[in-house]
This record gives C-alpha cells, sequence and structure tokens, in this order.
C-alpha cells in the first residue's frame, strides 16, 4: 500500500501527478537511457526508454480509466444539541468495471475536536464482482462535542494510487451535509425559578378608590422596588401591594444576554457558555408557563446577517425559533451600540416575572435592572484569566439587589459547581 497523508490542502481534490516515487523513474530512466546513448549500449538505451515510458504511462491510463465511485452519506441526527453524540454512515460503490486499489480517504468535518476522519479502506472490487459486499465499503464513525452553530460533514477526500504507487490523486467525492448544533440545555434547578402558582397567570387584584384611577396591583415581593408601591391600595388592604404598570396578567419571563465584543478570537469560552446558560434558562421558562423573551444587551447579527431582534415566545408556542437563534448568535462589534435603555422600558411594562441576566462581567447599565425582577438572577460566567474580575462584577450585582450565580467557563464541567450568592437585604 503506498499513500500519503491527506491534508487541507487537498480539500477541493488533485489532479493526477506523479509521486516521488514516479519522478524518481522518471530521472533514472533519463539518465539509463542518455548512458545507453554515450555508451553506444542498445540494452541500456531501451531500458531506460522503458523506465521513462513507465509513469507516462500509468498517469494515460489513470486519465483514461478514473475510479468511478458513488458516495451515499447519512448522518443522523442532523440536528443536536452542542455535546451530543452524532453518527456519520459513509458508503462507497464502485460502479466501474476496473477495480479500485487499497486508498486513504479523509471525511472533513466542521465544529468538532477534530477536522477530519481519515483511515484506510481496503480494494473495492468491480461492479462485475459476484459479492455485493466487494463492491462497496463503509466508512462509520462518531462525532462527539459538536460546538454551536451550523457545521458540516463532507466531502470526503479520497486519495487514488496506483498498484506500482506511481500517480496519485485525490478525488472530492459527495456532497456537503449541513448540521444545525443547537445550544446545550442543562438542568438549572439551582437557580431556583419560581413556577406560577396558577397555569399562565399571576394573581393579580384591582384597586378600587374613588379617589384613583383603577390599576392593577399584587401582593409586594423580595426585590420589588419601593417606587411601584401603590399607596392607597397598600391603606386599603393593609399589606404592601404593587402595581402593574399594564392591565393584563400574562407572565413574561425575561433572559438578558451580555452580546457585547470577545475579541479577535474565533471561540470564546465564556460566551459559549452564556448561551448554554441562556438557552437552559428560557427552556426553563418556557417549561413552567411563562411567555418568554430573549433581549441582547448590543446590536449584533448572527452568522447569516439576521439581527438579534427582541424574540418573544408564548407559552404555548415551540421555541424552535428562539433556540436557533441562538444556534446563530455571534457577539456583537466593538462599535456596536447598548440596547439597555430599550430593555428596561419593556421590562417596566412587562415586569411581573423573572429577570435573569446572562453576561461575562460587570455590566453598568443592566445592574441597575434589578428591581423589575420577581426573581432578578444574574448568572457571571467566566474563564479562569478572569475570574477575579467576575467575582468583583458578582458582588456588585450581589449589592444591587440580585440573585447571583457565578460559574466557571474554563472548568471541565462548569454545571458540576455553580456558586450562588443571594440578594442582599
Amino acid at each position: 500500500m503506498h499513500s500519503q497523508t491527506l491534508d487541507s490542502s487537498d480539500l477541493n481534490g488533485r489532479p493526477i501527478r506523479l509521486t516521488r516515487r514516479g519522478v524518481a523513474l522518471l530521472i533514472a530512466g533519463c539518465v539509463v537511457a542518455v548512458a545507453g546513448e554515450v555508451l553506444g549500449s542498445t540494452e541500456l538505451r531501451f531500458f531506460g526508454l522503458a523506465m521513462l515510458a513507465l509513469p507516462l504511462v500509468m498517469v494515460l491510463l489513470k486519465c483514461i480509466v478514473p475510479p468511478r465511485l458513488e458516495v451515499t452519506r447519512t448522518v443522523y441526527p442532523t440536528t443536536v444539541a452542542a455535546g451530543d453524540r452524532l453518527r456519520v454512515v459513509t458508503e462507497l460503490r464502485n460502479t466501474s468495471v476496473f477495480g479500485v486499489e487499497p486508498s486513504s480517504y479523509a471525511d472533513i468535518v466542521t465544529g468538532a475536536d477534530r477536522s477530519h476522519v481519515g483511515g484506510v479502506l481496503p480494494a473495492i472490487a468491480t461492479r462485475m464482482h459476484p459479492r455485493e459486499g466487494r463492491r462497496r465499503r463503509r466508512i462509520a464513525y462518531s462525532l462527539n462535542r459538536m460546538r454551536r452553530g451550523v457545521r458540516q460533514v463532507g466531502p470526503l477526500l479520497y486519495e487514488n494510487i496506483d498498484g506500482l504507487g506511481l500517480t496519485r490523486r485525490v478525488h472530492r467525492l459527495g456532497e456537503i451535509t449541513p448540521i444545525e448544533v443547537w445550544p446545550q440545555v442543562h438542568d438549572v434547578d439551582a437557580f431556583e425559578i419560581p413556577a406560577l402558582r396558577s397555569g399562565r397567570e399571576i394573581e393579580v387584584s384591582l384597586g378600587r378608590g374613588g379617589e384613583a384611577d383603577d390599576v392593577i396591583t399584587r401582593e409586594y415581593r423580595h426585590g420589588d422596588p419601593l417606587r411601584r408601591v401603590h399607596w392607597k391600595a397598600t391603606a386599603r388592604s393593609g399589606e404592601l401591594r404593587i402595581r402593574q404598570e399594564e392591565h393584563h396578567s400574562e407572565a413574561v419571563g425575561m433572559l438578558i444576554l451580555d452580546t457585547s465584543d470577545c475579541g479577535d478570537v474565533l471561540h470564546d469560552d465564556a460566551f459559549e457558555l452564556s448561551v448554554s446558560v441562556a438557552a437552559s434558562v428560557i427552556t426553563r421558562l418556557h417549561a413552567l408557563g411563562f411567555d418568554t423573551e430573549l433581549c441582547g444587551t448590543q446590536e449584533t447579527e448572527d452568522i447569516e446577517g439576521d439581527s438579534l431582534e427582541d424574540l418573544r415566545v408564548t407559552a404555548t408556542a415551540p421555541l424552535d425559533l428562539l433556540m436557533r437563534k441562538l444556534m446563530l448568535l455571534h457577539w456583537a462589534k466593538p462599535d456596536a451600540s447598548s440596547q439597555v435603555d430599550a430593555i428596561e422600558a419593556r421590562v417596566a411594562r412587562t415586569g411581573n416575572g423573572p429577570l435573569v441576566y446572562v453576561g461575562r462581567g460587570f455590566d453598568d447599565e443592566a445592574i441597575e435592572l434589578a428591581g423589575y425582577g420577581n426573581p432578578a438572577i444574574a448568572v457571571i460566567c467566566a474563564d479562569s484569566p478572569n475570574f477575579d474580575e467576575a467575582n468583583e462584577a458578582a458582588y456588585a450585582f450581589q449589592q444591587a439587589g440580585w440573585d447571583v450565580i457565578v460559574m466557571n467557563a474554563a472548568a471541565r464541567d462548569p454545571w458540576a459547581k455553580l456558586r450562588r450568592m443571594e440578594a442582599s437585604a
């Protein structure tokens, strides 16, 4: 078996060319033929010409009769969560009357721990062979820990070297199979997000008084800002009542994701953990019966060029659209403008449910939103080099009234150990 390692330079295939052995034989043939001419030896001259002709004949034969291979690839599933296992089965079938020599292959993959899966296939028999199993070969492998985003499997690079090892051609076979890798969803019991008391409704009551307009109020809860206390309703009921700023009773769980720039890098562990946390929290909110809304702190676009608009999903609708948005999400450009003021205006209108901020450090604008959440939870995700800074940010959020959870993105399993800090009284 004469082969060499396939690499990224072979990605688009390579036309037929002589191997080192073929080039060496060509040079040796020239030397022998010239020596025969100088020495007047017919035998040497003939032998040298034969050595010259052999590589050229092999090139001609391979051009006239190239391998004819059909590729069928099955990938399942084609939509996975980051970290889940993907199974790939690729089958090569020979449709030529000529057999194919043992050859190296490399199946290109993106978004995985390795850039390709390679090996050596045994010879593939002619299509005339009576045994079906000899006319085809199968490549099967699994991919673990795929990274979030739109990834691909394929094409298959197939290296064909003739039996004498004189010529080499790399074929690009099969189509690219796209794979959607959604954010990984984890259990967030430790975040202590409260369930609704009755279906999808929040307990509300109308304040009725001749001196004031009718408003919607509810009982005071820990963390509610005093500016939203309805004092007349409080005086009538004998307990603190909080003003509902809209006359409806739908419960909205708001998630604010830090989309600020991560610098000139292709992958950022803290940002990826933040997206996973966001997906996990949204899934929990949805399961508890909340309408869910996703906002980014900075204006940003996903990898398809669409902006991350404020995306709201009702409690009865599927989360597919929102999860796909998180799959495609990329952090904002360095000069992107902040959207926190606009977020505050929306939270003030629908501030009757949980508010969860997921970020990578201190955010002096978002930190002031604690009073709108019931509860207000801040999840700080940081890697080891910035862990001290993350601790300072966590303390600042806690002092502002947030329940704070600190996660280390550089840990082997960031979800295994969560550090929770209760909001300051």
